[in-house]
């Protein structure tokens, strides 16, 4: 037994006993899908962050009161979503980059037409306003200056919608940028990327009038950014996504 023990590498040992808080045991046996949800949901709230090595499959057949091959296959599952990479003689690790996983599996709802644009919207609706308050809490001086800059460009445009456009999405992103998270930084440009065709054709119909009040809306949000109000950030870019949304909405409802 002792010479077994120092046989063992240390890389096995931690193996053996590593075990991840949050892990309850599954009500029925073998049921693959909830070892996914479970894992997926640790991944989520950063219980398990990028580059952690996930325990053995035998601590987590005991964790979740199953057998190693629902295990396996639960693995095998979360590899092929992207949250997690199999190394060889190493084992499991979370992905370093959860948000492109992320980002790909939206990218393919949308492709395949799970994805509705009333559902992009309620996304952006969640997301952004949360964005905006964590900036007005965290942005640097470098982004609270460059987030200014796209709203100066935004002024300067006139009648050149193209360059509006363009500043429109930096600001957008800088914002997200400055929250300071990344995942929801990455989200919310996958969003806005799968939604700015419609937001282009909205200002080209709206013109002048959408543009105005647009930029009054934005003002609205780098002012509170800007004085770190993180409550009026969040209302104001609410107030902005709700306005803005109408519009692609009847953009939408035009093309369908």
């Amino acid at each position: 037994m002792g010479l077994t023990a120092v046989c063992l590498s240390d890389k096995l040992i931690l193996s053996l006993v590593y075990m991840i808080d949050g892990i309850k045991p599954l009500a029925r046996r073998s049921l693959t899908d909830e070892i996914v949800d479970q894992l997926t949901s640790l991944i989520a709230r950063g219980v398990l962050k990028p580059g952690t090595r996930m325990p053995s499959e035998k601590v987590l057949s005991e964790q979740f009161g199953v057998g190693r091959t629902s295990v396996r296959e639960a693995l095998r599952s979360l590899a092929a979503m992207g949250l997690i990479e199999s190394q060889a003689g190493e084992g499991h690790f979370v992905s370093a980059n959860v948000a492109a996983a992320v980002d790909r599996a939206l990218q393919v709802g949308i492709l395949l037409g799970g994805i509705r644009i009333e559902e992009l919207i309620e996304a952006r609706l969640l997301l952004e306003p949360e964005a905006a308050a964590l900036a007005a809490r965290r942005a640097t001086d470098e982004q609270l200056a460059a987030i200014e800059r796209q709203q100066n460009s935004m002024e300067q445009a006139g009648s050149d919608y193209g360059r509006y456009l363009e500043a429109d999405l930096q600001f957008h992103l800088t914002i997200a940028a400055a929250s300071q998270n990344s995942i929801l930084a990455n989200l919310l440009a996958s969003i806005r990327g799968h939604l700015q065709s419609w937001i282009r054709q909205a200002l080209s119909q709206g013109k002048r009038k959408r543009a105005e009040s647009s930029l009054i809306e934005h003002r609205r949000i780098l002012e509170a950014i800007r004085r770190k109000k993180e409550r009026a950030a969040r209302q104001a870019m609410s107030h902005h996504i709700l306005s803005s949304s109408e519009e692609i909405q009847k953009v939408v409802r035009q093309a369908s």
